[in-house]
């Protein structure tokens, strides 16, 4: 068409020169009904600073976010 290139969006590639979609790189993922040029993403880590305080009737659990968020 008559429109120019753009770049694929963070966490993806194209299969070919003068694609009309990219796909996501091994390892990160894009919902079905995310847009094409929404950008990959993956996993997160594990929760950081896990702390558990039990008592008779309850259960606290606290962490830090993940470090790969």
């Amino acid at each position: 068409g008559d429109e120019g290139c753009v770049h694929c969006p963070i966490n993806s590639r194209t299969t070919s020169e003068g694609a009309t979609n990219c796909v996501c790189r091994n390892g990160y993922y894009r919902a079905d009904a995310d847009p094409l040029d929404m950008p990959c993403t993956t996993i997160p880590s594990a929760p950081q600073a896990v702390i558990s305080s039990v008592n008779e009737t309850s259960l606290v659990l606290e962490w830090a976010p993940p470090r790969d968020a």
